[in-house]
């Protein structure tokens, strides 16, 4: 099966990309081969959240430099509300109801074909860094990464903290350092040893933050020490942290020299929260309304979308 440019672009935007990127054949591939395949998502974060759709407060100059240059989808829905089921859909291409997930917490089923799994037929190299919550991390677990299809892993269980323990395929390992740095770290070391392999990769790069309980590094915080509630400051600083974080990972990327060919998709996994978060719409996480889908989301891939573009329409995992 043939998959043009036009309609990948079109699947692209609806999330399933990822399923026309196992079809690429060599023939239809950009002149430097499969692409690499790179798919960050944060946990928590509201449409709102972000500087370039108008928050007068946070600090995000680097989702805001990917927003400009990009693909920007202004209207993009989470597959569910809360996490686990829009992580699922994901992973597998289906909707949460089709692979028997309806709430955070529910886990995978062995036999679901994970895209992991699909893209490793088409030849690629694998590797799950952050947060996975579908299952258990621990070894022998049928739902761990490794038995969803990964060949690395570096993962938690749920979100995580600053300094977290994370299995690294199934041995706890005690980390030092913000806790969305930690998860970019162990994704580059990743990206940085295959990316002059002929062996294309998947990474998929899942931050814990901006989940509760909120605890920014202090520079973090620091930066909105003027707003009168403290969980407020910690909030804006995790998600500062996390755009730090994103940015090292997009200018690696550019550094090793295959920006080009690398598809590079960022989105959240539900909705704002309540309190905090800035929806851009009815209600919050939790909740089917609008401002329980909606979240930020972008697609880079200069080798197919060479200048930026923004889209109203609506899409979703």
């Amino acid at each position: 099966m043939q998959t043009t440019r036009r309609e990948f672009l079109s699947a692209a935007g609806a999330g399933l990309f990822l399923a026309a990127a196992v079809l690429v054949s060599a023939a239809d591939a950009a002149p430097s081969g499969k692409p690499n395949i790179v798919l960050c998502m944060a946990d928590d974060q509201g449409w709102g959240d972000m500087a370039y759709n108008g928050h007068p407060v946070l600090k995000t100059p680097n989702f805001d430099a990917m927003a400009a240059a990009a693909l920007r989808f202004d209207r993009f829905y989470a597959a569910a509300p809360v996490c686990s089921p829009t992580r699922g859909s994901v992973m597998t291409g289906r909707h949460p109801n089709r692979f028997g997930c309806f709430k955070w917490g529910h886990t995978l089923r062995p036999q679901e074909i994970t895209i992991a799994e699909a893209l490793k037929t088409a030849g690629y190299v694998t590797g799950h860094f952050g947060k996975w919550h579908l299952g258990s991390v621990r070894k022998g677990s049928p739902v761990n990464p490794g038995a969803s299809g990964f060949d690395e892993w570096f993962s938690a269980e749920n979100f995580f903290d600053n300094a977290p323990i994370l299995s690294r395929e199934g041995v706890a390992v005690q980390t030092r350092g913000e806790s969305s740095m930690v998860t970019v770290d162990a994704a580059v070391e990743f990206i940085r040893k295959h990316a002059q392999t002929p062996q294309p990769f998947l990474a998929v790069v899942w931050f814990g933050s901006p989940h509760g309980p909120h605890r920014a590094i202090e520079k973090d915080r620091a930066l909105y020490g003027d707003q009168p509630r403290k969980n407020l400051q910690h909030f804006y600083g995790e998600i500062t942290g996390m755009d730090r974080a994103f940015g090292k990972l997009r200018k690696e990327l550019r550094t090793l020299g295959i920006r080009k060919n690398t598809i590079l998709w960022y989105c959240s996994d539900n909705g704002g929260l309540p309190g905090l978060g800035v929806t851009g719409g009815r209600a919050n996480k939790g909740a089917i309304y609008e401002g329980g889908l909606r979240v930020p989301a972008m697609l880079e891939w200069p080798a197919r979308i060479p200048s930026p573009r923004t889209t109203d329409l609506p899409y979703n995992t």
